[in-house]
């Protein structure tokens, strides 16, 4: 997984940059706000989580005369494990994710504009301080996996080099093998605002 994620990263940057600079318009974006993760099964129980952070920051380039634009993405999710089952339980969920984006801007004739965003990539997923109420400490494992988003935002210029972003996006990993052999899989909603600066 190290290697596909080095691959991903050296491919994607390779093609942001590939395109002449009078065609497109490069931006550094970042984005910050609230995450739900669905129950992450554990065998024939679930892990139920609180609600969480998730903070995304993005390199990107785009097409001037186009509706669409693509970039690489960094980003990072936490949420605190509160019961496995029936029984009360601890711990937190880290995912750190690189991921390619694709987005298509809807034209509107009005100021603010629409879009709709895909992407994919790998993530690594940490369980940290797994642990029964009561237990003095615990134990942590982290797996690598396949991720994708999609989602829908709009931007709204505030001058001309930086706009405001607000977005929904839903992700999810495929799914991957924990050291007590059990399949699961993470996923999340999110609500992010953000900005983006034009470079």
């Amino acid at each position: 997984m190290k290697k596909y994620s080095s691959i991903l990263a050296v491919a994607l940057m390779t093609g942001l940059w590939a395109v002449p600079a009078s065609a497109v318009e490069q931006y550094v974006s970042g984005n910050v706000g609230m995450t739900w993760t669905n129950d992450i099964k554990g065998g024939s129980s679930s892990y139920v989580l609180d609600s969480g952070t998730n903070v995304l920051v993005a390199l990107g380039a785009d097409e001037k005369h186009l509706d669409y634009r693509f970039e690489g993405e960094i980003g990072y999710q936490t949420s605190g494990i509160n019961s496995f089952g029936s029984s009360a339980y601890r711990g937190d969920v880290h995912v750190f994710s690189l991921l390619a984006n694709g987005y298509y801007d809807i034209y509107t004739g009005e100021v603010f504009k629409p879009y709709v965003t895909a992407g994919a990539g790998a993530v690594l997923v940490k369980f940290n301080d797994l642990r029964d109420v009561g237990q003095v400490s615990g134990y942590s494992e982290h797996e690598t996996a396949f991720a994708y988003q999609v989602g829908v935002g709009v931007t709204v210029p505030v001058t001309p080099d930086m706009k405001f972003d607000a977005r929904c996006r839903y992700f999810s990993t495929a799914d991957f093998r924990m050291d007590n052999g059990n399949m699961t899989h993470f996923s999340s909603t999110s609500l992010l605002i953000g900005l983006r600066f034009r470079l």
